[in-house]
C-alpha cells in the first residue's frame, strides 16, 4: 500500500528540480488517458500473475515516448502493485503544480455548451476574484435545465435552474404540509 499523495510529491519535486514540470504533468496526464481508455492494462500491471520482468518490458514498450522519469514511476507502481492508485499520484502531482504555478482548475457545468466568449469572460472573472490563472473546463449537463454548476478547489456553487425549482419545490411542500 503506497501513500499516493507522496508519490506525487515526490515525482513533482524530481520534475520541478529537472525543469521538466510542464514535460512530467502532460505525459501522467497522457498515461492517465491510457489507463482511463484500457482500465484492464492496469489491472494487468497490478497482477501478481505477471511478473516483474514481463510489466517492465510492458511499460517501457507501450509508454516509451514518455518522459523517462514517468516511465519510471509507473515501473515503481508496477512493481509495489499499486498501478491502481496512479490517477491519486497524478491528482496530487496536478495539484503541487497549480499550487507552484498559481493556477486554480474549475469546471464549469452547465446545460448547453459554452461558447469560446462565454469560456473567455467566466475565467476573467473568476481571475479577478481569486487572483490565480484559471484553467476552465465545461462540461454540459442538460439535467441542470440552465445556470450554471462551478466545481474549483473543493467548492462547488451551484447556481442551476435545476437545482433552484427543487429548492422553491420543498418550500412549497412544507409550505402545504406545514
Amino acid at each position: 500500500m503506497i501513500d499516493p499523495r507522496e508519490y506525487g510529491k515526490a515525482l513533482f519535486l524530481l520534475a520541478e528540480e529537472r525543469g521538466t514540470g510542464d514535460a512530467v504533468l502532460s505525459d501522467l496526464e497522457t498515461a492517465e488517458g491510457a489507463f482511463s481508455a484500457l482500465p484492464s492494462y492496469e489491472k494487468l500491471l497490478d497482477s501478481p500473475a505477471v511478473s516483474g520482468e514481463e510489466k517492465r518490458r510492458l511499460i517501457d514498450e507501450a509508454f516509451a515516448s514518455l518522459d523517462p522519469d514517468v516511465v519510471s514511476f509507473l515501473n515503481i507502481l508496477a512493481e509495489r502493485h499499486a498501478v491502481y492508485d496512479f490517477g491519486k499520484c497524478v491528482a496530487a502531482y496536478r495539484a503541487l503544480y497549480d499550487e507552484a504555478r498559481g493556477n486554480l482548475r474549475v469546471v464549469a457545468v452547465s446545460a448547453v455548451p459554452m461558447n469560446e466568449g462565454q469560456i473567455a469572460a467566466l475565467s476573467k472573472k473568476l481571475a479577478e476574484k481569486t487572483g490565480k490563472t484559471v484553467l476552465l473546463r465545461n462540461e454540459v449537463d442538460p439535467s441542470i435545465l440552465g445556470g450554471m454548476r462551478l466545481r474549483y478547489a473543493g467548492i462547488q456553487i451551484d447556481a442551476s435552474l435545476r437545482t433552484r425549482l427543487d429548492t422553491l419545490e420543498k418550500q412549497i411542500a412544507g409550505m402545504v404540509l406545514g
